[in-house]
């Protein structure tokens, strides 16, 4: 799988979205998961869950992985992401 990119959106502050001068991002390489951490993600590419509803101010995950037909992007709210992926995320303000 390779680098995975991560990005966090929403929440209280509006991280990522139109207007926000807040931006959280991070990236990982998919050896630093755990077997059953990949397995998770890549269950996850290959059948993306239904549109779930964040809570309110939380959080919801864009993550985009390089394949041999190009890009793949998935949203997933906070709870369907492993935690070793939400760790690699940082803030910035822009």
């Amino acid at each position: 799988m390779g680098r995975l990119k991560v990005e966090r959106l929403g929440g209280f502050g509006g991280f990522g979205l139109p207007g926000s001068h807040l931006r959280s991002r991070g990236e990982i390489d998919s050896a630093q998961l755990s077997p059953a951490e990949r397995a998770q993600l890549d269950a996850l590419f290959d059948q993306p869950p239904p549109g779930a509803t964040p809570m309110p101010d939380g959080f919801v995950y864009r993550l985009a992985r390089q394949t041999a037909g190009g890009e793949q992007t998935i949203d997933l709210v906070e709870a369907q992401v492993p935690i070793a992926i939400r760790a690699c995320v940082t803030d910035e303000l822009v």
